[in-house]
């Protein structure tokens, strides 16, 4: 465990001049450091053993009162005296406020970039603008780099800085105030990394996240990155037109994986029936289709296009509670199918649904082994194999690209 000789409490009003310290000597430091702290109000909170640990490395304090207020927030002032002391980035004097030498100071270090906090720096931090120093203090390839905060907040879940804030995957709120208690969780988690160990992905939040920043999960779920950008559109056929707006790849075996609660009733037909939910990969690609044209026929949006794999891919059947019909096309909340044919009576007219294909885990497994990566083949329907059937929504191709 690194150690920090620097004392610091993280007041809910910050005053002039610097924070409050418990007036420990240097002498009495490392004895403090050592020993387990105690505090009137965490005993059985969710954070008790990150804020004591947090507390011993002399990263955060407590109150003279002898609280810790693990549910306050802390601003984004007092982030970044805790980042600074973390990364144990060398801090200078002076300023025209208490903070300055710590923002400086990372400034310098590429870890904090003008811009990072607009606005007043007294006021709480968010969980996006936490990902961002932590992100960058504990990755040097990101120092410097002004990535978009949902990049960051990616980045930040995807190595197990931070994780969902709630029961769903779903719940990053990186908006969200950040209070003492996370800030010891997140201090305990690069403190962990520092000592060489390693954090666990929460894969439900980092495809939440990943979704949420550029529409897809392929890094989260086969560390692959080379997607063209969606939403992506493709004419199927002279009359018909689908931008694919986000490609989901979920695990059913992943009860508590991002938006897990929509397959919940759901009725699977895998092409191998000696297969079972767990075996397969649900690719779910969400679509918008569009006519091009107003001669009165129509389009299944399910058979849009095909997913090609060597073998047969097989779907799913939403539970009714997500099969709608209203007769609306229309976009919905979650996971859903829209039990309606696209009708083509008005040229430009936009219909919403997804396309569900179920894949072998171990057909994926054997893709990336021979390719390097998944190749995402897709096949027009009703267009003769070849040329001008497919389309790859990936760099990585198969054997059959023409």
């Amino acid at each position: 465990m690194r150690k920090r000789w620097i004392s610091i409490v993280l007041a809910s009003v910050v005053t002039a001049g610097s924070l409050v310290g418990l007036g420990l000597t240097d002498s009495e430091r490392s004895v403090e450091a050592a020993a387990k702290p105690s505090f009137k109000d965490i005993d059985g909170h969710w954070a008790e053993s990150s804020i004591e640990t947090a507390v011993q490395a002399e990263v955060l304090n407590g109150y003279p009162d002898g609280s810790f207020k693990p549910n306050n927030t802390i601003t984004r002032a007092e982030l970044l005296k805790v980042m600074a002391m973390t990364f144990k980035i060398e801090v200078g004097t002076g300023g025209s406020n208490w903070y300055a030498p710590y923002q400086t100071a990372l400034s310098k270090a590429g870890i904090y970039l003008d811009g990072d906090y607009p606005g007043n720096l007294n006021n709480p931090a968010t969980r996006n603008e936490m990902a961002k120093l932590a992100v960058r203090g504990e990755y040097t390839e990101y120092r410097g780099k002004k990535l978009s905060a949902a990049e960051m907040m990616f980045r930040a879940v995807n190595k197990g800085i931070l994780s969902r804030s709630g029961t769903k995957a779903e719940t990053i709120n990186t908006e969200g105030t950040t209070t003492r208690a996370e800030a010891a969780v997140l201090v305990t988690r690069l403190l962990k990394l520092a000592d060489g160990g390693k954090l666990t992905v929460d894969q439900g939040a980092s495809s939440a996240a990943e979704i949420a920043w550029h529409r897809h999960n392929m890094i989260t779920m086969f560390d692959q990155n080379d997607l063209v950008k969606l939403p992506y559109s493709v004419d199927i056929s002279k009359k018909y037109n689908v931008t694919i707006d986000k490609l989901i790849v979920l695990d059913p075996a992943d009860t508590k994986g991002f938006l897990s609660e929509y397959l919940k009733g759901t009725t699977y037909f895998p092409a191998n029936k000696l297969e079972k939910p767990n075996d397969e990969y649900l690719f779910a690609y969400k679509i918008i289709g569009k006519n091009l044209v107003a001669d009165g026929s129509g389009q299944v949006m399910r058979t849009s296009f095909e997913m090609y794999t060597e073998g047969s891919t097989g779907t799913i059947l939403l539970d009714t509670s997500y099969v709608y019909d209203d007769g609306k096309l229309i976009e919905r909340e979650g996971l859903f199918y829209n039990n309606q044919e696209f009708g083509f009576h008005k040229v430009n007219s936009i219909a919403h649904n997804y396309v569900f294909k179920l894949v072998p885990k171990k057909y994926i497994q054997d893709q990336i082994k021979e390719y390097g990566g998944v190749p995402i083949h897709l096949e027009r329907y009703n267009v003769a194999f070849g040329k001008q059937s497919q389309f790859y929504l990936t760099d990585v191709k198969d054997k059959w690209a023409l």
